[in-house]
This record gives structure tokens, sequence and C-alpha cells, in this order.
């Protein structure tokens, strides 16, 4: 937690992060009811809220996040300490599901994904530390799959395209309840796990499911296989060469492909050896993680079976990138309660601790991608604050005030002008649609060097500031240095 705050504090606004800001969570009006797919609903209520009460800035932005992000953690930690008593397990496996670069990315950035992931972290969590052996005895169904549906109702309210695996989780959530709980009455059981959520939905985002045609969906997915890509590529991205010497991190970034492909094997080697000997597991505990890790699993291949389906006769893109989050997640679940299980001889010994050394594997490499000053989706807005404090220098010491910017800084450097407010710079406008053209005759330009060096050339600019890294630039004409400024520079 002290981790992410540290990254909420430090790193710059990112596209997206300033638009959520800017079009739907800024004091007037009150955008944050439009139906958009930008608009995460219950992002831009919370955001609204705490820049409303404590002002501007980049942590007040991100707030929402850091909400779910305690949500997220808590959710986790309990969940390790249900699936085993075995501290072997219980710590890689926490560290598996939090430290996971790309779910810990959305930990920290102002969008609604963290809340998303939260709240469904949070249904599954409660439906299984309810139907454990040690409450079950002592459960309220109903009260449970209420507050079941409450969770996957604000889950939705996070973001739209969580809907079908908030969905399919509390499907799965009233199959276990009503298979443990005997007798029960399953029309009032289904009632309680649907009404709740309903209304709460409703009342949030009723206006806004009106608007459904709305919100765009085209942006996805074509194939099961770009999904999974998306979410193994980000999961496993980048070790942090500040964090490992230069041999071991040549070592780690060449042989780091292997971790997902010898994880799942060793989770399929463990799934075999316990289904061929279930008869052996026969215990209560036994039972609650077979029940557990049916319904994981049976959550994530029959949400994307749906998403696949809709894909196959509507035409509705699968998820993609962030939209995909949650099954970095429930991958990691579904492996840990696998890990927890025990098959009574020395194959299915074996089995479980290859699963346990490939789960500690991953989680040092997942300790070795921390990273504190970028996302990965927007490594490219990493020093945009440094990009505005050029601008801001400029504004004061030349008396610029009006600048184009390439698509890619525009809504981070226009969050940063409001949230200075010490310059007056006109509103930056939408950046050029055409790589390498830009508007003729602006004082100043924020462009992407690789792509936007021929117009810096053509245009006979100057480039004051260049990052190596993210490769933004800034480009002024030279004339703008030797104009004279009327207004004193501050």
């Amino acid at each position: 937690m002290l981790w992410v705050i540290a990254r909420a504090c430090v790193q710059s606004i990112t596209i997206d992060e300033a638009d959520a800001y800017l079009f739907f969570a800024a004091p007037h009006p009150a955008s944050h009811w439009l139906a958009s797919s930008g608009n995460h609903l219950l992002n831009s209520l919370i955001m609204r809220l705490f820049t409303s009460v404590f002002g501007l800035s980049p942590v007040t932005v991100r707030m929402p996040s850091l909400i779910g992000a305690a949500i997220y953690i808590c959710a986790m930690y309990y969940l390790v300490r249900l699936l085993s008593r075995e501290l072997k397990l219980q710590l890689p496996l926490f560290i598996c599901l939090v430290y996971n670069p790309f779910v810990m990315d959305y930990l920290v950035a102002g969008r609604g994904y963290c809340l998303a992931t939260a709240f469904l972290a949070a249904a599954i969590v409660i439906a299984a530390w309810s139907l454990s052996p040690e409450n079950a005895p002592h459960l309220r169904p109903y009260k449970v799959c209420s507050l079941c549906s409450l969770c996957a109702a604000l889950s939705f309210c996070g973001t739209y395209s969580f809907a079908i695996v908030d969905a399919t989780a509390l499907g799965f959530i009233f199959w276990w309840v009503v298979r443990t709980q005997r007798p029960v009455r399953t029309a009032k059981l289904l009632a309680a796990c649907i009404f709740p959520g309903l209304l709460l939905t409703a009342v949030l985002a009723g206006s806004i499911l009106v608007d459904w045609r709305n919100i765009s969906l085209a942006w996805g997915a074509k194939s099961l296989r770009e999904t999974f890509s998306s979410v193994i590529d980000a999961s496993y991205y980048q070790p942090n060469p500040y964090l490992l010497n230069p041999p071991l991190y040549a070592f780690v970034s060449k042989w780091h492909e292997w971790l997902f492909p010898l994880l799942g094997i060793a989770c399929l080697w463990q799934l075999i050896w316990i289904l061929l000997n279930r008869s052996a597991l026969g215990d209560p505990w036994s039972r609650w993680r077979a029940a557990f890790a049916l319904g994981i699993c049976g959550t994530l291949a029959v949400s994307l079976t749906i998403h696949r389906l809709m894909y196959r006769f509507v035409h509705i893109l699968m998820p993609l990138g962030r939209r995909a989050v949650f099954i970095a997640p429930l991958c990691m679940m579904a492996a840990g309660v696998l890990s927890a299980m025990r098959a009574p001889s020395r194959i299915g010994s074996w089995a479980r601790r290859s699963a346990l050394a490939m789960l500690c594997a991953t989680a040092v490499y997942f300790v070795a991608c921390l990273r504190l000053t970028y996302f990965m989706e927007w490594e490219y807005d990493a020093d945009a604050k440094n990009l505005y404090s050029v601008l801001a220098w400029y504004n004061h010491q030349d008396c610029v005030t009006e600048v184009s910017a390439n698509w890619r800084y525009v809504a981070a450097l226009n969050f940063y002008r409001v949230y200075s407010g010490r310059e007056d710079f006109l509103e930056i406008p939408a950046g050029p649609p055409q790589v390498a053209e830009y508007p003729p005759g602006k004082p100043i330009y924020v462009v992407f060097y690789p792509s936007d060096r021929p117009f810096i050339d053509r245009e006979k600019l100057k480039v004051v500031y260049h990052d190596r890294v993210t490769e933004a630039a800034i480009a002024i004409r030279p004339e703008v240095e030797s104009a004279p400024c009327r207004r004193p520079p501050l």
C-alpha cells in the first residue's frame, strides 16, 4: 500500500487520467452522468468528491484507485489466509496477486479498473470466507448473497467492461451457496443475488445505461489468443534495471517468458493428479478448496465464452489489455487454490512442490518488476510533469501562450495547466490527426520525436527538451527566445 501511495504521488498524470478529470470530474457541469466509455462512473464520482473537498492534485485524482487498492489488498490478504496456513504458500501467492505489474498499475492509475477489480475480488472473498468449513455452520445465505450482489454492482459501476465477469461470478456464488446450504429457498436466494445489485446499479448508472448506445465498444480483441496475449505481456512486462544488477537483468530479461508456461504446466500437473486421487480428498477443507477452484475456473471460462459468442454473433469486441485485467487475479487465484491442495502420494507431493516453486519464481520476478515512475499502458506520458515545467518557464520568461502538442500529451498538459493555475496558456487544442503535421506559426510544439522529426527539420525548429526514454520533445521557433516579453517574469 505504501508503494502504491508513493507511485500516486510521484508519477505524472497520463492522458486517460487527465481526460477522466477534465471531462467527467471537473467541478462544472455534472458531467459524471454522461454515457461514455471513458466515464467510469464510480471513479468519476469519488474523484469529483475528493478534488472538490481537498483540491486538485495527482493524489486526489487517483484517490478512487487508492481506495480500491486498499480493498483489493485486504481481500487478497484474507484470501491467502483462507487458502492455506503455510507461509511458504501464503507469501508468494499474495505477491503474485498484488505485485503483478499489470494489476499494480491499475491499483494506482486514476481510472475505474481498480475499483472494478477490487469489488469483484471482494465479492469472491466474502463468499469464500462465508462458505469456509469454519464459518459455513453460521452462514446467513441471503445476507451473504445480498452483499456479494452489491459488490458486483459496484464493480460494474467501476467499469462497464466487467459486466460479464461480474454476472458470471455472482452466478457461481449462487451455485456455491445452493450446493453448500441445504435446505434453502432457491427463489429467495436468487432474488438476494439479483435485486440488491440491480437496485444499486439502477440508482447509480440507470441514466447512463438508458443511453448505452453512446458507450463505444470499438476497442478490444478479435480472438481469445489476443486477449490472453495482452494480459500475459502486461503481467510479465519489463524487470526494473535499478533493482537487478546488469548480468542478472540480462538473464531475467532473456528467460522470463518461460515463467508463465512453466507455472501453467505445474498447475496442470497438480490438477491432473488431484483429479486422479480425488477420492482421498474427502475432508471439509479439501471439498471447500475444490468448490472454490471450480468456481474461479468456471467464472473465467464462462465469462470468456460469453465474450467470444458476443463477438461471433453481435460483433462486440472481446476484452483487451486493461479491460481484461480481471483475468490476471482470477488465474492466480486458481493457481493458488491448486497449490494449496494436497494429493496423498509421492508424485502428488512433487506436483505440489513444482507448483509452489513456480509461484515463488513468479513472485520474485514480479518484485523485480516494481516501478515507480510510469505505467506500461502510458509510458510515453512518464515525463509529462517535466514537459509542463519547461512550457511554464517559456510562458513566464518569453510570454509564450500558445502551444501545439502531439495527441499523447494534450490531455496531461491541459491537466497541469489547470492544476498549476499560474500560467496564462490558452487551452491546448487536440493534436493533429496526421503524423508530423502541426498547425504552422505556433511558437512552441510538444512532439513525439521519432515520428515528428521531419516536421522539426522542415520548420527549422530548435529542440530545447528531449527525453531519450519516452521520446517526448519540446521544439521552439528560434525567434521565441529573442522576442521581447512585456510581462515581467515570475
